[in-house]
């Protein structure tokens, strides 16, 4: 295949969105990984104000997003042999997205996300079926040309296996001074975290690891123990310098409303504001803000401009329903 700025590895999903104004946001102080509920009557039958049907999946909404900052880009996604796995090969096709990685799967349906949203404050809770993504086994990647593999969130049972199939590929490079070097940049999802001693071991050999609040906060905890400060626990300083004892590389930790720290490989800590916005959704934030970062760190080459940009575009998808509505498009400043 030809060359490509970037391979996104991890989902492809159908997203239908609910919202509702009959849902509660409630405090939980008693526990730290669960600071904020969605709750509901219980055997109530609610009345649904809007219905969005849209596409999703961490490795299709960063390849959506790289595109419309003008890189190269390739899907590995395992989708069903189904209607809705034809709608998004064809979405990603349209698009000028290179499908050749795209999986098809005989015996699985294309995974559906259903995405419960409040509407007084926007926030959502997922439910997710991931189907064929959950079955996802990567191909040869001896032959496949990238600057970058980006690693989603993987579902599928012996995750780590195919992930060190990328990390082996990465490192051929790294022996070799004729050829490109190939980074990985990492969002982990519940899985990861939940294996949390596996991910602990890949870490000395990822380029990038972004992680929200909650994930940094579940991580520091479960890999330090007693060791954690709870009185600083929700401190995002204190959880950069926690976490980057496990090895990595460079560091990132998006908190919401309040913006994203990091903290190079040089030890230079970052910190870029969000940016006041009119909130919508925000699903498809973290994914927005992966791209926007990955593409203005790779065309610039500077991890501020990359914040910079994860910034932009995780608050500009933050405007409209769905995980790719509201990306930006253009190109890098």
């Amino acid at each position: 295949m030809r060359k490509v700025d970037v391979v996104t590895i991890g989902s492809a999903i159908k997203d239908i969105t609910f919202i509702s104004d009959e849902v509660e946001i409630l405090r939980n102080k008693k526990n730290l990984l669960k600071q904020k509920l969605m709750a509901v009557e219980y055997g109530a039958k609610l009345e649904i104000d809007d219905l969005h049907l849209t596409y999703g999946g961490g490795a299709m909404n960063v390849a959506i997003g790289l595109k419309n900052f003008g890189l190269k880009v390739a899907p590995i996604i395992n989708i069903g042999k189904d209607f809705s796995g034809q709608e998004i090969f064809y979405f990603l096709k349209q698009r000028g997205i290179n499908t050749s990685l795209i999986q098809t799967d005989k015996h699985n349906a294309t995974g559906f996300s259903f995405i419960l949203v409040a509407k007084n404050d926007k926030e959502h809770t997922i439910f997710t079926y991931k189907g064929a993504s959950q079955h996802l086994k990567l191909p040869n990647l001896n032959k496949i040309r990238t600057n970058w593999y980006y690693v989603g969130p993987l579902s599928v049972s012996g995750w780590e296996y195919e992930f060190i199939k990328v990390v082996r590929q990465a490192e051929k490079t790294w022996f070799r001074p004729e050829h490109q070097k190939i980074k990985i940049l990492w969002t982990p999802g519940r899985r990861q975290l939940i294996e949390y001693k596996k991910m602990i071991k890949l870490m000395p050999r990822i380029h990038v690891l972004i992680l929200n609040k909650d994930e940094a906060t579940e991580l520091a905890i479960n890999a330090f123990g007693r060791k954690v400060d709870k009185k600083k626990i929700n401190q995002s300083r204190y959880l950069l310098d926690t976490l980057k004892k496990l090895k990595m590389k460079n560091l990132i930790i998006t908190a919401g409303d309040k913006g994203a720290y990091g903290l190079d490989e040089k030890g230079h800590y970052y910190f870029k504001p969000a940016r006041k916005t009119k909130k919508v959704d925000t699903v498809g934030a973290g994914d927005a803000f992966a791209s926007g970062f990955l593409s203005a760190y790779h065309k610039t080459g500077t991890f501020s401009k990359g914040i910079e940009y994860g910034i932009k575009n995780s608050s500009a998808v933050l405007t409209k329903i769905g995980a790719q509505n509201g990306l930006l498009k253009g190109g890098i400043r």
